[in-house]
């Protein structure tokens, strides 16, 4: 079995992990900061972060009883593997999508159902509703907007595959706020549903490594069971409490976000030999007529870093680019001209 890696050469422009281009802003960190010092950091943090837990619920319209809290939303999906998936049962996984799906469900041996994107990368909706109702099924993971692709899901299609699933359905956001389109509301109808949240891409917060899942009160109740105790430390849950709360800053950054990203898929295509598709996320996935590889490391050797994607099922000409500071988007289709043109 692979691990989950990642080529990380150093690069003036980073454009391969979808972060947000912005960092936390100064004044923010230095209260979170403040507060930090002020703390006793001899001790543990609560035992359940309950202040957090309701701020994040009331967001939704839910109890605390509805959230928990994770050392990043992977870490909560894992949990959701632990809870819910043993050997031998079935995983309902779209292909392509964001790898370490798979690999957690390898890990706890599972049979791994995938179901191909259509050929426009769009979800399959009919095929998952079909693999989601066979007997087995314990987990669907739906990654929307869908990684590396940037293709999303609609709330009722996702509430079609929960009517007919058998198991539990995972609904990864962590772009929501690139889309605007969510399926927490769905939750009071379809208790086996589950859904993540990030603070890494569009709070601008992944080096806190902070995350959160909604779900049903008694579906919350046993991924806790299997949840590390004291998993997010008490640093990372000063920062939630102050990072929650900032819509208006929020929306401006996802909005210049978006903006960018159309201004570099018509870059893309205008460029011959490259297919860009449209995304609800903050990247595009863009193919070329020309092998991956050259591509790749000639935007290396001019100071870009992107993500190399055509390892994934359907994408063998597949490659990411993040969505950075306008200078960083520039200089991408700049290095990725000169590219074409050598």
């Amino acid at each position: 079995m692979s691990g989950y890696t990642l080529v990380q050469p150093d690069c003036p422009v980073k454009l391969n992990q979808n972060e947000c281009p912005f960092d936390v802003p100064e004044e923010l960190k230095r209260e979170i900061v403040d507060e930090a010092l002020a703390s006793n950091w001899g001790r543990y943090p609560g035992f359940v972060p309950g202040e957090v837990k309701a701020a994040i619920g009331q967001r939704h319209g839910l109890g605390p009883e509805h959230i928990l809290i994770g050392n990043g939303s992977n870490e909560l999906i894992q949990a959701v593997f632990q809870a819910a998936v043993g050997r031998g049962d079935r995983v309902v996984l779209p292909a392509p999508t964001f790898t370490l799906y798979a690999l957690m469900g390898r890990i706890a041996g599972a049979d791994i159902r995938t179901v191909h994107l259509k050929r426009d990368l769009s979800f399959d909706v009919d095929r998952l509703k079909e693999e989601s109702a066979q007997p087995g099924v314990r987990l669907v993971v739906l990654c929307s907007p869908n990684n590396p692709t940037g293709s999303m899901i609609q709330p009722e299609e996702v509430a079609a595959i929960a009517e007919a699933a058998t198991g539990l359905v995972v609904v990864d956001e962590a772009y929501y706020e690139f889309c605007g389109v969510s399926c927490i509301e769905l939750l009071d109808r379809h208790p086996n549903l589950v859904i993540t949240r990030t603070f890494s891409k569009a709070l601008g917060a992944a080096g806190l490594r902070l995350g959160y899942l909604a779900a049903d009160p008694s579906v919350a109740r046993e991924i806790e069971k299997v949840k590390l105790p004291y998993n997010v430390n008490a640093i990372s849950l000063i920062a939630a409490r102050t990072l929650i709360g900032q819509d208006a800053l929020i929306e401006e950054r996802a909005a210049l976000i978006r903006a960018e990203r159309q201004r570099v898929y018509e870059g893309l295509r205008e460029l011959p030999g490259i297919r860009p598709y449209p995304s609800h996320a903050n990247f595009i996935l863009f193919e070329a007529e020309r092998p991956v590889a050259g591509i790749f490391h000639g935007l290396i050797d001019r100071g870009v870093l992107i993500r190399d994607v055509s390892r994934y099922p359907m994408l063998e000409r597949g490659m990411r680019v993040t969505i950075g500071l306008p200078e960083e988007n520039d200089a991408f289709l700049k290095a990725l001209r000169e590219v074409l043109a050598a």
